[in-house]
Formats: structure tokens, sequence, C-alpha cells
């Protein structure tokens, strides 16, 4: 599951350049209130070209939830274990979930424990029709670093292309970063963060 984000890009590097195992990359454009979705849809595109250029070919897809019309701001990790489930459906042969879940996150443990919770009922029904395999495993490949062994792990011009504010500011040119949300905070302490947050708007 892959957000376009500094921790499932280091994920997805990790899985790529660390084992053989055959990777299905999936993201989800979340559209909400916070205006997100556009600048993540450009930094995950142009991640997915570099990833699938120098390291090795992978299987990507995506799909799109729309909650413009909510006031509320919908949890996302519930949102991820909805779609993980029908993309685990969707791929022969899957056995694991990978996501990009860090110890030093917020509520981590229980967090996580419910998205497995929703994953595992909403594959109950499709297990109950003989679809999916018998077992399908969560696994959490950079969930021990920190954000500065996150930064270590990437090469700078793919740190570039990524993208993490989750409330940024539409401009003439693109987006910039709010600055104070939640994942801007996170990313304060990575080096040459003026530059890693400029990500260009998708073409119109």
């Amino acid at each position: 599951m892959f957000s376009g984000g500094l921790d499932s890009t280091a994920m997805l590097v990790k899985l790529l350049a660390g084992s053989e195992d055959e990777l299905r990359v999936h993201h989800v454009r979340m559209v909400n209130r916070e205006g997100r979705a556009d600048a993540e849809q450009t930094a995950v595109e142009r991640i997915v070209a570099w990833c699938g250029k120098h390291y090795r070919p992978f299987r990507y897809s995506e799909s799109g939830l729309d909650f413009s019309a909510l006031e509320a701001i919908p949890i996302d990790y519930m949102a991820i274990a909805y779609v993980a489930c029908q993309v685990a459906i969707d791929t022969p042969g899957c056995t694991r979930v990978a996501v990009g879940t860090l110890a030093r996150d917020t509520d981590e443990v229980n967090r996580s424990a419910r998205q497995r919770r929703v994953f595992d009922t909403m594959y109950e029904c499709y297990r109950a029709r003989k679809l999916g395999e018998a077992k399908i495993e969560w696994i959490y490949p950079v969930h021990s670093l920190e954000k500065s062994e996150i930064t270590a792990l990437l090469p700078p011009e793919l740190i570039k292309l990524t993208w993490s504010c989750r409330t940024p500011v539409r401009t003439p040119s693109g987006f910039r970063v709010c600055g104070t949300c939640k994942a801007c905070r996170a990313r304060a302490g990575v080096p040459t963060e003026p530059q890693i947050l400029q990500v260009p708007a998708a073409p119109a």
C-alpha cells in the first residue's frame, strides 16, 4: 500500500532492493477536504517511474475514494484496510500486505490492530466464497526505522520526489507545503526540506 510519502517510499525501495518478491504496488487516491490528492498523485507517479527504472519491474495499480462531500476527514488507515482487502483478492497468490507504518507513529499499536481487524472481517467474506489465499500476513518493512534512517535508505533524488504534507497550498506553479500539519512536523528534520517538498501540480 503506497502513499508517495517518505515512509512508504522507503518501504518500496527496501522490498525492491532487498527481496525478489513479486510486488503489486497500490496507491489509494484519497480525496477529502484536506486537498492533498493531486500532490500525492503527482509524487506517486514520479516515484513509481523512478523506481521501475532504477530497481526492477513491478506491477502498479491505483484506486480512488472520494470523501470531498463530507465535512469530517475520514480515518485513512481504515480506508486503506478496505482497499487492501480488495487488492489482495484481486491479486492471485497474494499472501502478504505491506504497509509503511513506523513504530514512532502515534497510537501505532492500536491503529495497526484496528486496521487488521477491519481487513480480517472483510476478508472472511471472500474466504466464505473460497476466494483468495487461506492466510494473509501484514508486514511492516520499515517499522523499526527512525526518520533519519528512512532518509539514509533513499537516494537524494528520490527523496525529492516524495510528498508528505496533508494540507498543501495550491499555487500557480504547483503546491507548497503548509509547514504545520502532523506530516510536515515529522519531516522537519529531513535535510534539504524546502527542496524535497516542491512537487509541481499534475497536468490538467
